[in-house]
């Protein structure tokens, strides 16, 4: 399939050059500007955070507290540092800047976040957000995005079987073979655009925080980011040489090993290198195969960064990653001899699950990542030009067993490969009144997706060899291009308003065929067996696609109003308006329109008692229309996308934090969501029969519980020179239903889930030593349920992680 670069779509390089003669016009006056960080003791601060405000653009301070940036005398910087209150400075006539940050005593933390494409504190952006920072995610041995929803109430995420799906408020995906569907929430890593489910198992490595915007963010995040946006920010470059190493090991045989290493290249430059392994044995008995669910990865990211010039910045980063281990394990019960359930749906049928079951085969997943990025931005004085892109190449292969009981009756065979790459131009600027930034973004994503159902219990008819009961292969080009604009003009010194518009256009090429009939039949029918698949879709045995459109395009104008009223430096109340787009494609019977999403939200944020008491608070209401959900319907047709929904989704969300002592700090988040479907029109299966079509009226969407609840304390306890820092969180779920059909089957049950850690710094921060425990309750979590019915007649589950026990040693350089 023919490849579309950036500079090959006429209305992104029209708009390009528009704002590059534009900005010839632009005068240069950024100065250089140094200074040392200390605390009011007079010590040296080293990796103290330095960001140029309403910029993306700062460093970290050296191993002696010195720094050099580059900025504008009508710029300020902010000045943050894990347990000091933060700080901001106007630059003005200043070339050298020497700040004493005061700590934290009895104060709360500030961060600063990038959401709006600039770097403004967290308690300034009008959007509700869960941030959990880089030191969170290493205490609490967090390596994947399923296990970070344990600190990020909003989040819900589905391991469906080699895919994840991410639900933000009860909005999401629910497919998941990767050819048919793109994801509701956008994924980024420092800006290169994550959109296939296979790829979300990406390691979480040496970060500096994670972001999750909650609500349409179209305007700036583009298409796909209906629900959501989740922010991955990787810790970058700095002048101070500096190495970590961490060990950490625990139950399973679980071991993890991680490590960074940071050195300045002169003044002008630094490279940054990091990697973690992580393996661990199988989470459950699997009968004669032995254990299973195990784990086993490893990624390696480097990063360059370079200032050649006081205007000029340049960024880039490569990253590899490896997964090899078991395929997720199913557990399944047959339906097929349940006598009282013959033609009928399992509504409310139910029968225990249990914590280990035996299967015929672990199966296997294997994915190999490639990744390069990068950022070049250069400050023009009056507005600062960025340019970002990023190219990720995915390689999956697995077998994995559906059935999850013996003898071995169904599994599937997955060789899915992708390659995307994303380009956005982006002019932004800021003054006393006004912040602004326009921009234009191209992506371009080859999907070749070759998947089919392995009936391994029909071997006996055919001397041992396993056929394929059907076969996919599908070759996807997707392309995508938009323009945006945003912009928030202050009305006064109190209310400020923000417009943002977005204009997106998709276009789909879809190739490939299937299978040409079911290995049984006469002699003249041309079968597959595995291992020999079939390569090609016009090869004798496959047949091309008949009666359905191969090529599709839509295009869809997003849109933001917002307003934000400043009662006093520490609390704002904002309110806004919001849209969201999901785009079309293609599934086993042909093509299906985008969805939509418009939000109504109001919130405060807001600071008290002296800066010691965070709260914030935001109500939402949402409007769903088109919804793209998918249903199996039968081995020859395999699963297909309807555009069936109509539903609404209300919300409450509530989250504070309290200093009470030096020592002692308290957290809390309340959740309440109300999703449900107003009409979805869709089909359901039965047992032993054809589907039939259903109206799920009524229905809660999936992976939406009603209350979420969580709740977390920290003390800190002074032991000889060093400082004990005791936590515990305990996050509390309602009931709620995997699958939009509500069975009784797909219910998980109201559970709480609690993680702890202690962990002992030494003085100076050279060594931590710590335990650490996830779900202390050893709670069986289900994941994901599905239900096959027709000729596979097989209900299915996935479950989540055990308890996890482990301690952990952290060395600083």
């Amino acid at each position: 399939m023919k490849k579309n670069f950036i500079f090959s779509y006429p209305r992104a390089k029209t708009f390009y050059s528009v704002i590059i003669i534009l900005l010839s016009f632009a005068q240069s006056f950024a100065q250089s500007i140094s200074g040392s960080v200390r605390t009011t003791n007079g010590e040296k601060l080293s990796g103290v955070s330095i960001a140029i405000k309403g910029t993306t653009k700062g460093t970290t301070t050296d191993k002696d507290g010195k720094f050099v940036i580059e900025a504008r005398k009508n710029q300020a910087l902010i000045f943050t540092f894990v347990g000091y209150e933060l700080q901001e400075v106007a630059i003005g006539d200043k070339k050298q800047l020497d700040i004493t940050l005061k700590e934290a005593t009895e104060s709360l933390e500030e961060v600063v976040v990038t959401a709006e494409n600039r770097s403004v504190s967290a308690q300034r952006v009008p959007i509700t957000m869960d941030l959990v920072s880089g030191k969170t995610i290493q205490k609490q041995g967090i390596t994947d995005l399923v296990q970070l929803q344990a600190i990020a109430p909003s989040l819900n995420i589905v391991t469906n079987t080699i895919f994840n799906q991410i639900n933000v408020r009860g909005v999401g995906s629910n497919q998941g073979a990767a050819e048919l569907s793109d994801q509701a929430v956008t994924v980024g890593i420092d800006g290169e655009y994550i959109n296939r489910p296979v790829a979300l198992n990406a390691a979480l490595f040496d970060l500096d925080r994670v972001e999750v915007l909650k609500g349409p963010q179209g305007t700036l995040y583009g298409r796909n980011a209906t629900a959501g946006a989740v922010n991955i920010i990787a810790k970058k470059p700095t002048q101070t040489r500096e190495a970590d190493l961490g060990l950490s090991y625990g139950n399973y045989n679980s071991l993890k090993l991680n490590g960074m290493v940071n050195l300045p290249l002169g003044k002008i430059a630094a490279v940054r290198a990091a990697g973690i392994l992580n393996k661990h044995d199988g989470y459950r008995d699997g009968g004669t195969v032995g254990r299973i669910d195990n784990g086993n990865m490893w990624a390696a990211r480097l990063g360059f960064n370079i200032n050649p010039t006081k205007a000029l910045s340049m960024y880039a980063a490569g990253e590899i990653s490896k997964i090899d281990q078991q395929a997720p394990s199913q557990y399944g019960v047959p339906m097929g001899n349940l006598t009282e359930l013959k033609d009928k749906e399992p509504i409310s049928w139910t029968t225990p699950l249990p914590n280990d079951y035996p299967v015929a085969t672990a199966g296997f997943m294997k994915i190999d990542q490639s990744a390069i990025r990068g950022k070049i931005a250069y400050d023009f004085g009056k507005a600062t030009l960025t340019y970002s892109a990023g190219y990720r190449k995915v390689d999956m292969t697995g077998y994995q067993p559906l059935n999850g009981y013996l003898p071995e009756t169904n599994s599937f065979h997955n060789d899915i490969k992708s390659s995307t790459q994303s380009h956005e131009l982006r002019l932004n600027g800021e003054t006393a009144k006004l912040s602004w930034q326009v921009g234009g973004f191209y992506g371009d994503e080859d999907q070749n997706t070759a998947r089919g159902l392995l009936l391994v219990s029909a071997a006996g008819a055919f001397n041992g060899q396993v056929p394929f009961l059907n076969f996919f292969i599908r070759d996807v080009n997707s392309r995508t291009s938009a323009i945006f604009g945003q912009a928030t003009y202050n009305i006064n010194e109190k209310l400020g308003l923000t417009l943002g518009i977005r204009n997106t256009s998709d276009k789909k090429v879809l190739g490939g065929g299937n299978l040409a009939s079911a290995p049984f039949g006469p002699p003249s029918i041309i079968r597959f067996f595995y291992p020999n698949v079939p390569t090609s879709a016009t090869q004798a045995g496959m047949k091309p696609f008949e009666g359905i459109p191969t090529e599709g395009s839509w295009n869809r104008t997003t849109w933001l109003a917002g307003l934000e009223y400043k009662i006093d430096a520490n609390k704002m109340l904002f309110a806004k308006v919001s849209t969201g787009y999901k785009a079309g494609g293609f599934d086993n019977l042909g093509q299906y329109n985008p969805e939509s999403l418009v939000a109504y939200e109001i919130g405060t944020k807001n600071k008290f008692a002296n800066n010691k008491l965070r709260l914030n608070a935001s109500a939402f209401h949402y409007d769903y229309t088109d919804q793209q959900v998918t249903i199996f319907i039968s081995t020859d047709i395999g699963g297909a996308i309807q555009n069936a929904g109509v539903s609404t989704v209300d919300g409450l969300e509530i989250d504070g934090e309290y200093v009470a002592t030096k020592a002692d700090r308290f957290r809390f988040s309340i959740n309440f969501l109300d999703a449900t479907y107003k009409d979805l029109k869709t089909i359901a299966n039965r047992v032993g029969a054809t589907v039939i079509e259903r109206n799920l009226a009524g229905n809660v969407a999936p992976m939406a519980p009603k209350w979420t609840l969580t709740a977390g304390y920290n003390h800190d306890f002074k032991i000889g020179k060093g400082i004990l820092n005791a936590g515990i969180q305990t996050l509390f779920k309602s009931d709620y239903y995997a699958t939009a059909f509500n069975y009784a089957m797909d219910k998980q049950g109201a559970y709480t889930k609690t993680d702890i850690n202690l962990t002992y710094t030494t003085k100076g921060g050279k060594f931590d030593i710590g335990i650490f425990a996830q779900n202390l309750e050893d709670n069986r979590i289900i994941t994901f349920s599905g239900f096959n019915g027709g000729t596979i007649n097989t209900y299915n589950w996935i479950f989540g992680s055990p308890r996890l026990i482990g301690a952990q040693l952290n060395l600083h350089l």
